[in-house]
């Protein structure tokens, strides 16, 4: 069996588009910050203790943690919870770079596999605030890591991106997950 140590909809959708029965547990783990470590590393720890705090009771299935942030230079901005917090990390970001990481750990039998995806992502220097309040009114990123959503109308925020895995940026990095699943249980590569 697989688990994924998340009540996240576009986790739970990556998973299932890409033929994976899945049964989501939500971890039991407080994420919180760690002083003097980096946000990319704070985002592969949570990961980390997210998928271990499920698979301590569940040792022979594959659990999948995840955690996701973008990074600003040193400043790491989760899920804005309103629209106006939505609004002020767009406005923040505009002509920045930032990297959006997506930390994946599978645990099997005690066993723990780490992946982190890093996509590059240019914002646009030319977003009004009308046209970040637009958005935002629009699509509704209360609850997605950096305040927009690249399934929907995200994409005309940037004026560029760089990832080798579309879907790490949605949720899950599904090409290097499913090679990790497939390493731990070879029947995963049969079940389409």
């Amino acid at each position: 069996m697989i688990i994924l140590a998340s009540t996240s909809k576009y986790r739970k959708k990556l998973m299932a588009d890409a033929g994976y029965e899945v049964t989501c547990i939500a971890p039991d783990y407080e994420e919180k910050q760690v002083p003097g470590l980096h946000p990319l590393d704070l985002i592969a720890f949570h990961s980390r203790n997210k998928a271990l705090s499920v698979a301590r009771n569940h040792p022979h299935d594959i659990v999948i943690g995840s955690d996701q942030g973008l990074v600003d230079g040193e400043r790491l901005l989760g899920k804005p919870g309103s629209v106006d917090a939505a609004c002020e990390q767009l406005k923040s970001l505009r002509g920045h770079t930032a990297i959006l990481a997506t930390g994946v750990a599978v645990v099997l039998e005690g066993n723990c596999v780490e992946y982190q995806n890093r996509a590059k992502l240019h914002f646009r220097e030319d977003l009004s605030d009308e046209t970040i309040r637009a958005y935002v009114e629009a699509d509704m990123p209360i609850d997605c890591a950096g305040s927009f959503m690249i399934e929907s109308r995200g994409p005309r925020l940037f004026s560029a991106i760089e990832c080798d895995d579309p879907t790490a940026i949605q949720g899950l990095p599904m090409m290097r997950l499913n090679r990790i699943i497939v390493g731990l249980d070879p029947k995963y590569d049969l079940i389409f």
